[in-house]
C-alpha cells in the first residue's frame, strides 16, 4: 500500500544471501551503482573488480549520493517516488521515505544532517531531515531539475533546470533561491572541481559543457563534447571526464585549454561516471557494466557486470577511510 508523500515505509529489502555484516563488512573503495531496470543497487567492490552483492530498491532506481563521512548512501527511484537510505557498512539495513513527484537527483549535505532531492515531475527542492527521516522543506525552483550539487562548504546548492537552459543557485541557509546561471540546451549532470571555485553543467541537447566561474555566477567557457553528455567528473590534475550517451564514449577535457584532448569509445549508453584514483569508473545503461577506465593510458583496464540498465547518476563512490570518529 502506498503512503503519503512525506511518510516513510518499513524497511525495503531483507538481508542479502552473502552479505557480511559490521563496519568491516566493505572494504574501503565501493561503488554503489543504481540498476533502474532491475530495481536494485549494484554493490562493487573496486580493489578486487568485482560485483560483491545486489541491494533491492523500490521500482526504478536512478540518483544516488554517497555521504562518506556519515556511512550513507541515498538513492532515489523515480517510478516509486521515494527516497530509500543504505547503510554503507551493511547495505542489508534500508528504509525508504516516499517524497510523491518524480525524485531523480540527489545530494547530501557536508554536515549529514540534510539531503537535496531534485522532484522533476513538480518542478521542486524536496529537503530531508535525515534524524528525523521527514521532509523538512520544499523549494520550488525552475522546470524539470535534474542533477544536484552542493558546494564543499555547504552553503550553496547547484540545481540543474533543464528546461529552463540554466542553473539555480540556492543559499541552504535561508533555503531560497538567490540567482540563476543560464548555461546550454538542457543541463543535466552537475560537477565541481575540489574546491568549489568552478562548477561544470553538462548540456544534453547542445553536446557542450559550460564551466561556470561560482564567485562571479557566470559561464567562463564553454567546451563542445561528444553527442548527448550526461554527466562529468572532475580529476585533481585538471581534466574532466565527461560522459557521452549517445555517443557512447567518454571526452577527456583539458580545463587549462577549454578543450578535449582525447575521446575514449566506451560501452553502449554512458551515464554515471566518477574518478577513484588512477581510475575512472564510467556506467554504461545499454551493455549494465561498470568500465574501468586508466587514466594514465586512457584505455578501459576492465569490465564488471551490473543489474540491468544501469545508471549510477550521482556520487556514487563510498571510501570508509573518510568516515566520521
Amino acid at each position: 500500500m502506498a503512503s503519503p508523500a512525506g511518510q516513510a515505509l518499513a524497511s525495503k529489502s531483507d538481508p542479502v544471501p552473502g552479505n557480511a555484516k559490521g563496519p568491516s563488512a566493505l572494504p574501503a573503495g565501493v561503488a554503489f551503482i543504481t540498476n533502474q531496470g532491475s530495481a536494485d543497487v549494484s554493490v562493487v567492490d573496486l580493489a578486487r573488480g568485482h560485483e560483491r552483492l545486489r541491494v533491492p530498491v523500490p521500482a526504478g532506481p536512478a540518483g544516488v549520493a554517497v555521504d562518506d563521512r556519515h556511512q550513507r548512501v541515498f538513492v532515489t527511484s523515480p517510478d516509486a517516488r521515494t527516497l530509500t537510505l543504505i547503510e554503507a557498512t551493511d547495505p542489508s539495513h534500508t528504509r525508504s521515505l516516499v517524497l510523491g513527484g518524480g525524485p531523480v537527483g540527489v545530494a547530501a549535505a557536508p554536515d549529514g544532517n540534510t539531503v537535496y532531492v531534485a522532484d522533476w515531475f513538480q518542478n521542486q527542492l524536496v529537503v530531508v531531515d535525515v534524524a528525523g527521516w521527514r521532509v523538512r522543506d520544499r523549494i520550488a525552483v525552475g522546470q524539470v531539475p535534474a542533477g544536484v550539487l552542493v558546494a564543499p562548504d555547504g552553503k550553496r546548492l547547484y540545481v540543474a533546470e533543464r528546461d529552463e537552459n540554466r542553473v539555480a543557485v540556492i543559499d541552504t541557509a535561508s533555503a531560497r533561491v538567490i540567482g540563476h546561471v543560464q548555461v546550454g540546451d538542457h543541463p543535466f549532470g552537475l560537477a565541481q572541481d575540489g574546491q568549489g571555485k568552478q562548477l561544470y553543467v553538462v548540456n544534453v541537447q547542445s553536446d557542450n559543457v559550460s564551466v561556470v566561474d561560482t564567485a562571479a555566477l557566470a559561464v567562463s567557457a564553454t567546451v563542445a563534447v561528444g553527442r548527448t553528455p550526461y554527466c562529468a567528473a572532475w580529476a585533481p590534475d585538471g581534466r574532466l571526464w565527461v560522459s557521452n550517451q549517445h555517443g557512447d564514449s567518454v571526452s577527456v577535457i583539458d580545463l587549462a585549454q577549454s578543450r578535449v584532448i582525447a575521446t575514449i569509445p566506451t560501452g553502449a549508453f554512458p551515464e554515471g561516471i566518477a574518478v577513484e584514483g588512477d581510475l575512472v569508473l564510467l556506467v554504461s545503461w545499454m551493455d549494465e557494466e561498470l568500465d574501468l577506465i586508466d587514466r594514465a593510458t586512457l584505455t578501459i583496464r576492465q569490465r564488471i557486470s551490473l543489474g540491468r540498465n544501469s545508471r549510477g547518476f550521482g556520487n556514487f563512490v563510498w571510501h570508509a577511510a573518510q568516515a566520521a570518529p
